[in-house]
């Protein structure tokens, strides 16, 4: 397969991520996500103030699966998730794109995985 068709084919599945994660961040307890690809990103969040934060979270979090990967030799990170008191992170790699998907504490994240086909 050429490095082109292929280039088209993920473009696509993004593309396809990105209606799902349309779909879904009406849901209650949804609170936003971040897309965020090698040169460009796609944010949705209920509060927009709070973008800096949400991606400097989304960031640290990679960042963190990555030396604990690299500390504990325990192989590639795909999945992150980080529970607060109140609200969670979902941070996973989808091809070369990192997602990250903020919602509240009593949302389940594994039937969201199933909805957006990442299981």
């Amino acid at each position: 397969m050429s490095a082109k068709k292929k280039s088209k084919e993920d473009k696509d599945d993004i593309e396809i991520l990105q209606e799902k994660l349309q779909s879904i961040k009406g849901r209650e307890g949804i609170i936003g996500y971040i897309l965020r690809g090698s040169s460009s990103a796609s944010i949705d969040l209920k509060d927009p103030t709070k973008i800096i934060n949400y991606a400097i979270l989304s960031a640290t979090a990679f960042e963190a699966g990555q030396d604990l990967s690299a500390t504990f030799e325990i192989g590639e990170v795909d999945t992150i998730l980080l529970e607060g008191e109140n609200a969670k992170l979902l941070s996973i790699m989808v091809d070369s794109n990192r997602l990250s998907i903020f919602m509240e504490k009593n949302v389940d994240h594994n039937e969201l995985c199933k909805d957006l086909n990442l299981t």
